[in-house]
């Protein structure tokens, strides 16, 4: 799922339902058209993650509700201590199917598995739900096969698992990102933090656009355990610094405002 369907997926599991014009005049100030607005949500219902509860509203539905669960987990595995298990996926889906076959691989990487060899994918965190859901979802159970245990040979050591999961090239994402959010967000949000009164719209367009960074790289981080990641990796760093900025803004938006439904999560204690 790209991180913009995400994102929206998030903003409707905020509320009970909401309507097509209130997404779209969110995202006008972020200079999204109504169309792409329109063509998400389609895509989105198609999918089952949303339904129409009236004409122009949308509702997230159970399953849609699942994987908001599942990608809210994700950034928690970040203080999760690993119990050294490993989890693997192992499928070989007909070549009738190969649509379904690549967008089971899609799903595993985007919950962050690796592979290891053809049609084997390995995870150190422990999904066997969100993979078997996938995979009904999909009506590939019957050609899915789960296990988990330890490696005897050939182990999977920080090298390895850089490999495994192209580490080095999303360190190079990270340091992409640490330098845009240091050098233009952050000095940005200082100032509207500053201003009185609060421009609670401005603060709710830097919470998308830092939602979304962490968004995108949700989908591609696996979030490893320390022990397997390799010297120099700031991934862990700067993902707890975005939650942090995160909380910061949605913090700042006024209890009274209209966009203060879609941050409430991050406001708890």
């Amino acid at each position: 799922m790209l991180s913009v369907e995400k994102q929206i997926l998030y903003l409707i599991s905020s509320t009970r339902d909401i309507d097509v014009k209130t997404l779209v005049d969110i995202y006008e100030a972020r200079d999204v058209s109504p169309q792409i607005i329109r063509n998400t949500l389609s895509r989105l219902k198609k999918d089952g993650y949303i339904e129409s509860t009236e004409r122009s509203r949308y509702a997230v539905t159970p399953l849609g509700s699942e994987f908001i669960q599942t990608i809210n987990r994700k950034p928690l595995l970040i203080e999760q201590q690993w119990d050294g298990v490993w989890h693997m996926v192992m499928f070989e889906v007909p070549e009738a199917d190969r649509k379904k076959r690549d967008a089971f691989r899609g799903g595993l990487l985007q919950l962050g598995f690796g592979l290891l060899y053809k049609s084997v994918y390995i995870s150190p965190w422990d999904y066997t739900e969100d993979v078997l859901l996938l995979a009904d979802n999909l009506g590939i159970t019957d050609w899915v096969t789960l296990g988990k245990g330890s490696f005897v040979h050939n182990g999977i050591t920080p090298e390895k698992a850089g490999e495994i999961w192209s580490l080095n090239s999303l360190n190079e994402v990270y340091l992409t990102k640490q330098e845009w959010i240091h050098s233009r967000f952050s000095p940005s949000l200082e100032s509207l933090l500053k201003e009185k009164p609060v421009d609670d719209r401005a603060l709710f367009v830097r919470f998308l656009e830092l939602g979304e960074i962490i968004a995108e790289l949700g989908l591609s981080d696996p979030i490893l355990p320390e022990e397997l990641l390799p010297e120099g990796w700031i991934g862990r760093s700067c993902f707890l610094e975005y939650q942090r900025l995160l909380r910061t803004i949605a913090g700042a938006i006024p209890e009274e405002s209209a966009y203060r439904v879609f941050v409430n999560r991050f406001t708890a204690s």
